[in-house]
């Protein structure tokens, strides 16, 4: 079975400067864990999922402070070493979205989505072919399968 027959085609997709509450929003209308970030033409740039906005929850400056020193000791231990906006502070999809995003293509075998899925604690994986976001797969899929097909769902022997 193939990524192509589970995968959801022509997903909801959001542009860079799509603010964050409009994200949020479409997270819940739509009842999905992330969002794909894409340029006009369809190319992949990021992901938005709940977890990167779960960051703004995480990250504020809870009240009362327990210690104004741990608080900067915390910051400066374990703040980012890389060149990225904090997403905590991101106002736009460019600002919060996860950058490097695993992938799988449509002509992948639906284990190889599965296992990334799986090793890499995510959600869902973008589906690119030429280039392109065509689709996503989702452990929602994966189960939904499951559910419709019994526990021989993904055995290679099987015919679909």
């Amino acid at each position: 079975m193939k990524v192509r027959d589970l995968m959801t085609p022509n997903p909801i997709r959001i542009a860079p400067e799509t603010p964050v509450a409009e994200i949020a929003r479409i997270l819940i209308e739509h009842r999905i864990n992330g969002v794909p970030v894409t340029d006009a033409e369809g190319h992949l740039l990021g992901l938005v999922t709940e977890g990167d906005l779960v960051h703004r929850a995480a990250d504020e400056r809870l009240e009362p402070r327990e210690s104004v020193w741990k608080e900067n000791f915390y910051r400066s231990v374990f703040r980012r070493r890389t060149p990225e906006p904090d997403k905590a502070e991101g106002r736009t999809a460019a600002q919060v979205m996860t950058r490097e995003v695993l992938t799988v293509a449509p002509e992948d075998h639906v284990t190889v989505a599965a296992r990334l899925l799986v090793d890499h604690s995510i959600k869902s994986l973008p589906v690119i072919e030429h280039e392109r976001l065509v689709g996503m797969i989702s452990r929602f899929d994966l189960v939904k399968r499951l559910a419709n097909s019994g526990p021989d769902a993904f055995n290679p022997m099987r015919k679909n």
